[in-house]
């Protein structure tokens, strides 16, 4: 339902005039807008009266409209039950959620905080009339909402925070001291480094991160029922602190509250914050006996000369992962091949012709990449090559072409190939002839035969 149709279908058909009278009083509308249900919608998402309004609530309903602003669509009532209750979960959902919606209406749209909206009903609906509400927080409201931590502490510097958690991973996954291949999420194959089975990203490690957290939280308990609207623990923490200001601090007595109700249930505060430290997400301290917690900080950047090594003989390029910014990390792996230096902690870079010819322009500019260019033989003699035949149509040699008309052969294939691969039109693929034993191997162990056709 759109936030237009429902503040028309509000003003007009669904606010009585006890609801107006309350409204226009909580809001400071003049009394034009009392006799007149058009003046009402035109001024209901102005900025009059909206802090008094929002000053009149409780701690509970801030943390719940902070909810309601981050849900894509309308919800119905039981959305509020986690705040105003209901009546267990047995009898007809009116029977539910009557009193909800009593205690909605009272103190939020009476107020002048929400919209509100009645679904059409359907051909052989079978939703009551309280079913089909819904309610929404306008968007012109989000910006003068209070905050969800109304004290936060104010503390110099960083605190204590894990910066190392990813690059501890990287560096011990690649030099194959993880016994266990599950716990394997880093690793290198066909030149290529990868978390996970997918090519590495800088956008991936936040989400490695908050999936390793996930898994020392996770208690089983999935939201059901009326608590559909209901956040996983480590995504509430992560909203309900991003909405601290620079600087600022919350304690886990203060964040158990607005917790509790984006969960809708009641959350070990302490023990899911010490987690997110764990991971890395969280930066913590220790002040007046308590442990305060924020977002953890974004790190420095260094220089490129600072995190890559050039060898003795001008051809090797080592990349330190133990202090290569992953921008820079997953730029240079966009452009060569990778593979496991000779020390823990260090990887192998070399350039990739087919790589830099798919490089963007703005890829190459980076300063990283251009660091590479001018200060190391390999890249330099391979960006030279490259600025003389971009742009040109080439045609290549030592390459062979064969046609694969089935699909689990030609997945087999790249599989085994990976960038040494391309595919063609009409089922035909491209390879590097030194990858025909791969090849052929591959269609033997598939039951096929290699049918060879010299070229004429």
């Amino acid at each position: 339902m759109k936030p237009s149709k429902m503040l028309q279908q509000m003003c007009h058909d669904l606010l009585t005039e006890v609801d107006v009278r309350a409204l226009c009083k909580s809001r400071g509308f003049p009394p034009e807008a009392f006799t007149s249900r058009g003046v009402l919608e035109t001024m209901f998402l102005s900025p009059q009266g909206l802090s008094t309004a929002y000053d009149s609530l409780d701690a509970n309903e801030i943390a719940l409209l902070h909810l309601l602003r981050n849900c894509d669509s309308p919800v119905g009532v039981a959305f509020f039950s986690r705040v105003y209750g209901s009546k267990g979960s047995g009898g007809t959902y009116q029977q539910r959620y009557k009193d909800c919606l009593t205690s909605t209406r009272q103190r939020l749209v009476r107020r002048g905080l929400l919209l509100l909206g009645e679904d059409a009903p359907r051909v052989r609906d079978k939703r009551t009339k309280l079913e089909r509400c819904r309610f929404a927080l306008p968007v012109e409201f989000h910006d003068d909402l209070p905050l969800i931590i109304p004290s936060p502490e104010p503390f110099e510097g960083d605190g204590n925070w894990r910066s190392k958690v990813i690059r501890d991973k990287l560096c011990a996954d690649l030099s194959g001291r993880r016994k266990t291949a599950a716990k394997i999420a880093f690793h290198i194959t066909s030149g290529a480094l990868q978390l996970n089975g997918m090519l590495f990203q800088t956008g991936q490690l936040a989400a490695w991160q908050q999936a390793q957290w996930k898994s020392t939280i996770d208690d089983g308990k999935k939201p059901v029922g009326r608590i559909a609207h209901a956040w996983q623990p480590d995504d509430a923490v992560l909203c309900i602190l991003s909405e601290l200001a620079v600087g600022c601090w919350a304690n886990t007595e203060q964040v158990a509250e607005p917790l509790r109700v984006f969960c809708d249930r009641k959350i070990d505060a302490d023990a899911i914050c010490e987690a997110g430290w764990k991971c890395g997400l969280l930066a913590k301290r220790r002040a007046d006996g308590r442990n305060w917690y924020r977002l953890a900080p974004i790190p420095q950047d260094v220089n490129p000369n600072q995190c890559f090594v050039v060898g003795k003989k001008n051809s090797d390029v080592i990349v330190d992962l133990n202090t290569v910014p992953f921008a820079v990390l997953e730029q240079v792996v966009a452009v060569s091949e990778q593979q496991q230096g000779s020390r823990s902690g260090t990887m192998l870079l070399t350039p990739s012709f087919v790589k830099m010819g798919r490089a963007s322009d703005e890829l190459l500019a980076t300063e990283s990449i251009q660091w590479l260019i001018e200060n190391t033989q390999p890249f330099a003699e391979a960006y030279v090559s490259l600025s003389e035949r971009r742009g040109k149509t080439i045609l290549h040699e030592n390459v062979y072409v064969a046609r694969i008309t089935d699909l689990s052969l030609k997945v087999a294939v790249k599989k085994a190939l990976g960038e040494n691969v391309v595919a063609l039109k009409n089922d035909f693929v491209a390879f590097p002839c030194g990858r025909l034993d791969d090849v052929q191997r591959v269609v033997k162990k598939s039951g096929y035969v290699v049918r060879e056709v010299a070229a004429k």
